[in-house]
């Protein structure tokens, strides 16, 4: 009998539980699908919407119009394309374009207006939206300047400005051309003489490259990625985490299921070997600290604002190496993704545009010489080199790489020339791939042209003030804009001299 009234109990409990969760459910779905007919009634343009569906209708039209594995990213210019079937009285997408995409995802507001854009990034700079931080958070604990903010953000962005400075930078260019020379060695070794070698993928290439810039910039540390047979353990704890991440993060699974508990072992494992290599780095950094004055790497330069006497990483604070160990992987985690697939967008730009593989050669003949060797020692030679920038920010341009999302907060509006669109309870999304290919802020938009970039203000090519967002804008742009930028120019200087690359996708389809 008394088994029966506990087992009786027991199931009441958890009919309550179903009925609470059920009843939380679609409470929170009727807040988020009325929070957007509201914007409809105001007379806001608004996609077509479900209160049953949300916009999970139209991201089904999407994903059925692309390959199962298509980036996200092209939402955007797939709305753009598609402006008049979603927007018929709209002349062109509209300034701000809301996504409801619950219970999946936080509602989102593609902004296609680069002067929109700004308020939220330049004229008032917006918190990271919580999705984001989501998606970091199994890597850097949100330690990180990308995800901190206020006083920690500001007291890590000074402390690590340095480091990335055009000077400290430019004093380790030919750290970062060993590297690059390494990478030249290998296309090397899989060029043909006088006709095309064996199908290879690029972007293994460029990824080994920059993990080795990465942590030699940062730690003087050389992984020596490119020339490994296989993957160091640092690299491969590193790729396992993102791609333990992305699982996680993928809308469809990791919103209902969560993280499992083998995924939080397998990212603590993760976390703690990326953590016992970086240490002793950062350990030999400290006790270095005081007396090498030569070492200028980001770190270097980040310790020094440690307190007098704090020479070993005992002495140091472990909130200072928490943050410091948080950073260095999200230098990895942004060079890795950024970096690596500009090099390979550049490389496609080029053998598409052959005029401008030519006037770059020209420029580099010129300016570099015939031994690239210069460079070590006139590393000032990279800021001569006007066509080479212009190159890598049309790449840019053309091929976005990331964008921020903010947070917004109550009673925050956006504001185009004549209306309002309310933020509130949703997460803005600038809109690189729209605004960088718009024709009202960029002629022959969809077109290769690195000479946008040389001609002066005034010229019907100029780029246009805060329409070019590769490194976002205001206080919380890219810390590493500038390394990449280096990076960049240096791989093209070692490559387009001596090699022609070209796509041979049939080839590699043959051998798969």
């Amino acid at each position: 009998m008394a088994s029966t009234s506990i087992t009786t109990i027991l199931s009441r409990g958890v009919s309550v539980i179903v009925i609470f969760a059920i009843v939380r459910f679609l409470v929170r779905g009727y807040i988020h699908r009325s929070k957007v007919r509201s914007l409809k009634a105001q007379g806001l343009p608004v996609l077509p919407h479900s209160m049953l569906f949300g916009h999970l209708i139209i991201l089904d039209e999407f994903r059925k119009s692309h390959p199962p594995d298509v980036n996200i990213y092209h939402l955007h210019t797939w709305l753009a394309s598609n402006f008049k079937l979603y927007f018929p009285t709209c002349e062109a997408l509209p300034p701000v374009v809301y996504i409801d995409l619950w219970p999946f995802s936080d509602s989102l507001a593609l902004v296609n207006d680069p002067t929109v854009a700004s308020q939220f990034m330049t004229t008032k700079s917006l918190p990271k939206a919580r999705m984001v931080k989501q998606f970091i958070e199994p890597l850097t604990g949100c330690l990180d300047i990308f995800c901190t903010e206020a006083k920690a953000w500001k007291q890590w962005r000074t402390k690590l400005n340095p480091g990335f400075s055009q000077r400290s930078l430019s004093a380790m260019v030919p750290e970062i051309m060993e590297e690059v020379d390494v990478f030249v060695k290998g296309l090397t070794e899989m060029a043909g003489v006088g006709k095309w070698g064996p199908v290879f993928q690029l972007e293994k290439k460029t990824t080994n490259l920059t993990f080795d810039v990465i942590c030699r910039a940062t730690l003087d540390m050389r992984l020596h990625e490119q020339t490994r047979d296989a993957e160091s353990p640092l690299k491969a704890a590193f790729m396992d985490q993102l791609r333990l991440m992305g699982i996680i993060a993928n809308a469809a699974r990791g919103k209902v299921f969560g993280r499992s508990p083998w995924q939080s072992a397998a990212l603590a494992r993760n976390n703690r070997t990326i953590r016992s290599i970086l240490l002793p780095a950062i350990q030999e950094k400290l006790e270095a600290g005081r007396t090498d004055l030569q070492r200028k790497t980001v770190i270097d330069l980040a310790i020094k604002n440690i307190d007098e006497g704090s020479s070993s990483i005992s002495q140091t604070s472990p909130e200072f190496i928490d943050n410091l160990v948080s950073n260095l992987k999200m230098f990895l985690f942004a060079g890795h993704d950024t970096t690596t697939s500009a090099i390979c967008f550049m490389t496609k730009a080029l053998q598409d545009n052959p005029q401008c593989l030519t006037k770059l050669r020209d420029e580099h003949g010129t300016i570099v010489g015939p031994d690239t060797k210069i460079l070590s020692t006139s590393p000032h030679l990279l800021n001569s080199l006007p066509y080479t920038v212009g190159v890598i920010k049309e790449t840019l341009r053309l091929y976005p790489l990331a964008a921020t999302i903010r947070e917004s907060h109550p009673g925050f509006c956006l504001v185009d020339e004549s209306t309002r669109y309310p933020m509130e309870g949703f997460g803005l999304w600038a809109s690189a791939p729209v605004i960088q290919r718009h024709p009202r802020y960029w002629p022959k938009p969809d077109e290769f042209l690195p000479d946008r970039w040389t001609v002066p203000e005034g010229h019907p090519l100029h780029p246009p003030s805060s329409a070019w967002l590769p490194f976002s804008l205001g206080p919380r742009n890219c810390i590493g804009m500038q390394l990449a930028m280096i990076e960049l120019q240096l791989v093209l200087i070692f490559t387009v001299r001596t090699f022609d690359i070209a796509e041979a996708w049939d080839k590699w389809d043959t051998i798969q």
